[in-house]
């Protein structure tokens, strides 16, 4: 079983755009631009509350557009900035009143905390409408996701290579050595079939670099720790990314809730999805 994701530990180093930077340059565009056209739609003294923020890409998007009354909300404790974003806070039991908030907004991860009653949530306190851009369950970020996520996997729990590089470095070997060659030459092997090598180019240096370091076990700890908390946000997030059927429910329930609704693809390739609602 994958440990919970940090969410905190990873905000406290990961950039405003942590959410969307490691998609291609044209994808991370698209997307940008997707925002902007959508709050052009809006008044600059709308009050917009951008549930499940992180650091707060989109509220920065929004201040750059002229958006002066903003807030931000995510469980994960965000360090502090020039945003206004409260860490901490649940998307299922948001601390504000109904209809406080014109516009509601999120991208990529307002369904981390269960995408109906989060959304629900948010319905709440939403005054006007509601954007949602949404992970696609049948995406290429999701693929992606499952893919580095079961690279973790295998790295730790099948290869054993950090349990390995442990015993090495404790007592080294001439056996042990060649244990962990033939267990990097795997790595390499994976990675020739491999569709995103980035995890497992990261792991094959970081074990290399390790053997040059004063404290090669501290490293190793350190490398483990890294690639389990990163494949544990991956396995969380394709656990959480609504496929088609789900965002349609959701839409559905939205609408009986007195919202108009629409759903527009974001891609090509599929990415997400846009969830948009507007009060009638």
């Amino acid at each position: 079983m994958d440990p919970a994701p940090d969410w905190t530990g990873y905000w406290q180093e990961a950039a405003t755009d942590g959410c969307t930077c490691a998609l291609p340059p044209a994808a991370r565009a698209l997307l940008a631009e997707g925002w902007r056209a959508l709050l052009a739609g809006w008044p600059r003294d709308a009050r917009l509350l951008d549930v499940a923020c992180g650091r707060g890409a989109v509220l920065a998007l929004a201040r750059d557009a002229g958006f002066t009354l903003l807030a931000g909300v995510d469980l994960a404790v965000v360090p502090p900035g020039d945003l206004p974003i409260t860490g901490g806070i649940d998307a299922t039991a948001l601390p504000f009143p109904d209809h406080s908030h014109d516009l509601v907004v999120s991208q990529f991860g307002i369904e981390y905390a269960g995408l109906l009653p989060a959304a629900r949530e948010a319905a709440r306190v939403a005054r006007r409408g509601l954007i949602l851009l949404l992970h696609a369950a049948e995406g290429v970020l999701v693929a992606d996701a499952a893919e580095q996520a079961g690279q973790a996997r295998w790295l730790a729990d099948e290869l054993g290579l950090f349990a390995a590089l442990d015993a090495h470095f404790a007592a080294p070997t001439q056996d042990s050595a060649a244990a962990i060659d033939g267990l990097l030459a795997a790595i390499v092997k994976r990675a020739e079939a491999a569709g995103n090598t980035s995890l497992l180019e990261a792991v094959w240096r970081g074990a290399q670099d390790a053997q040059s370091l004063p404290d090669p076990r501290a490293a190793t700890a350190a490398l483990a720790a890294g690639v389990a908390a990163h494949g544990a946000r991956l396995a969380a997030l394709v656990a959480a990314a609504p496929d088609a059927d789900a965002t349609a429910e959701l839409a559905a329930e939205l609408a009986a809730l007195g919202f108009a609704t629409t759903i527009t693809d974001a891609g090509p390739p599929l990415i997400g999805r846009w969830l948009l609602a507007t009060r009638t």
